[in-house]
């Protein structure tokens, strides 16, 4: 009885272990190509760097049995960097875009439904709005609008009418914007949007839309820097009654439309000595209105030292908030500290 025939090992199998190592070193050079191909400016300049490579062809080892030219090596290089720098590409231009602080785009809402009338009503018009406060940009804001829906009434003689939308018009129909800017909103959008047959501005609707949240951005802004020094400057971050500061505002409240702040301050030298101050700001962050009381009574030489030394109309824009908390240190009606 014959034996069973063993077919032998090839004598050139690679080890596991030295295929694995192989691959790894070919990734690391992979990668170093990648990085240097990434740097070069211009394609010319690419496949010119590409081209000079290759005129010596060299063959890359990985085992006895297979090995990769260089030129090869080159080609896939440059596919997968063409890929990288198209997406780099539109990347940037997609920074460059959201860099203006409007950006226009398509998106499908899925809980529409097609009207079966030609018009595409399940794809939204969507607007990004970006802002940027304190040198960096916010949460961004969406705007979503859908086909201004047309459809006729219902009549004796066509009691269910055939739904359909407008090819022209838009409407909003879903958005991220706070509650509290709600009317402001409504009103840009029957100013700007109104059904048909009037002629709507978009583009005038989100630059308006995006005015008002700059605006509320750079009020919000500047009353944080003065609640900051507020919880910097109170009794409780001194320890040393020595270090205790002159300027002793025990609240400092911001709306959240940076609309309006409530003051409470006290006398460092009587405790019991309470005013309060009101301040309504106007969207353009100028004093709409302000009130300061102690015991029920107006200290109108307090109202006049907020407000600072601005010329009549000078506390209209956001410039009077610059050293308010200097200036709402206690004094009595002469002025004296």
């Amino acid at each position: 009885m014959s034996s069973p025939s063993i077919s032998p090992e090839p004598a050139d199998m690679p080890d596991i272990d030295d295929l694995q190592q192989q691959i790894h070193d070919l990734t690391k050079l992979r990668n170093s190509h990648q990085a240097e191909l990434l740097s070069l400016r211009s394609t010319k300049t690419l496949k010119d760097h590409l081209s000079s490579s290759s005129s010596t062809p060299l063959k890359t080892t990985i085992s006895p049995s297979l090995e990769i030219s260089d030129k090869n090596l080159n080609d896939i290089l440059l596919k997968r960097s063409a890929e990288l720098t198209k997406d780099q590409q539109e990347w940037t231009q997609e920074a460059l875009y959201r860099m203006t602080g409007l950006t226009k785009f398509s998106i499908t809402d899925p809980s529409l439904k097609p009207n079966g009338t030609g018009t595409n009503t399940t794809e939204l018009t969507g607007i990004r709005v970006e802002v940027m406060a304190d040198g960096k940009f916010g949460t961004p804001y969406y705007l979503f609008l859908k086909p201004y829906d047309v459809t006729p009434k219902p009549t004796p003689e066509d009691p269910s009418p055939t739904e359909s939308a407008s090819e022209t018009h838009l409407t909003l129909h879903r958005h991220t914007i706070p509650a509290y800017f709600i009317q402001n909103l409504n009103t840009l959008a029957e100013k700007y949007l109104p059904p048909p047959p009037r002629m709507q501005n978009l583009d005038r609707f989100a630059r308006d839309v995006r005015h008002f949240l700059v605006l509320h951005h750079l009020r919000k802004s500047r009353l944080i820097r003065i609640k900051d020094q507020v919880t910097q400057n109170l009794p409780e971050s001194h320890p040393t009654p020595e270090d205790v500061p002159d300027i002793y505002v025990s609240e400092f409240t911001v709306d959240p439309e940076a609309r309006l702040v409530e003051v409470e301050w006290r006398d460092i030298d009587n405790m019991d000595s309470k005013r309060l101050g009101w301040i309504a700001l106007t969207q353009e962050g100028g004093i709409e209105g302000l009130i300061v009381k102690e015991n029920g009574q107006r200290i109108l030489h307090m109202e006049m030292q907020i407000k600072g030394d601005w010329v009549r109309g000078g506390a209209d824009s956001m410039d009077w908030v610059t050293g308010l908390f200097e200036r709402l240190q206690w004094t009595d009606s002469t002025g004296a500290y």
